[in-house]
């Protein structure tokens, strides 16, 4: 399920992702739902997967580079071992 930017004003002193963040996020999820990177993957594990990102995914990395790029894919990572537990939880 892709995440889509809030019309909702941030807090104060926050800002809202940017698309090309939301792409990163997105491209970690996908990554490890296809078993491309693992549960323990690091920025810089991610970072030697570039080879596997789709088109728009490696616009994102162009566009934010690649720290800011690694770090949110990692927390797409997370999301999706949390979404996944979650899942699993819900099942017993």
């Amino acid at each position: 399920m892709p995440h889509r930017p809030s019309d909702a004003p941030a807090p104060a002193g926050v800002r809202p992702l940017r698309v090309a963040e939301i792409t990163a996020i997105d491209a970690g999820r996908r990554l490890y739902r296809a078993d491309i990177l693992g549960a323990s993957a690091t920025v810089n594990t991610i970072l030697g997967c570039t080879a596997a990102l789709e088109p728009r995914e490696q616009l994102a990395l162009d566009q934010i580079g690649d720290r800011s790029f690694g770090i949110c894919a990692r927390a797409g990572v997370l999301y999706q071992q949390a979404h996944d537990l979650l899942s699993e939880l819900s099942r017993v």
